[in-house]
């Protein structure tokens, strides 16, 4: 087994994803490794190459830097067009990461259908291991302990 030397933390700026950027940055630290940060957003400043790393709101990449602002880290920023899923999972074979940790939302049922999952798309298609972070409710309850019941014996013994 390789040691880690390159972790990707993908954000989408929201206060839910903090969590995951914390436990990125804490084992990149325990790691002595780098961390990639990636946003994806949906519309580039224009459709060429140069673009995809332009987003067309201007404001995005000063919200970005310090949505993202690590002290004392190596610390890799990446902008990039496109599908979060796809992008996610681009930049961490072209960065060459060994480790992405990210933020789910755990979404199930009609919400999970509709909005889909970018945690799901990018385990089902990363090609290195993936950690979720989900963002816990205080007041969600504990999991119960399974049982398992013996079924009754047949009447004809």
């Amino acid at each position: 087994m390789h040691p880690i030397t390159r972790i990707l933390c993908p954000v989408d700026l929201s206060p839910a994803c903090n969590l995951a950027l914390d436990y990125a940055e804490r084992l990149a630290r325990a790691c002595g490794a780098r961390l990639v940060i990636v946003h994806a957003f949906e519309t580039p400043a224009s459709y060429n190459v140069e673009g995809q790393t332009q987003p067309a709101d201007p404001d995005l990449p000063r919200r970005f830097e310090e949505f993202t602002r690590v002290e004392h880290l190596d610390v890799e920023r990446v902008l990039h067009a496109g599908e979060p899923g796809d992008v996610i999972c681009w930049v961490a074979m072209d960065r060459g990461c060994d480790l992405i940790v990210m933020g789910t939302h755990g979404r199930t049922g009609l919400l999970h259908l509709l909005m889909g999952s970018v945690a799901e798309s990018v385990v089902r298609q990363a090609r290195c291991p993936v950690l979720t972070i989900r963002d816990q409710k205080g007041n969600e309850p504990a999991p119960i302990e399974p049982l398992v019941i013996p079924l009754p014996a047949p009447r004809y013994m």
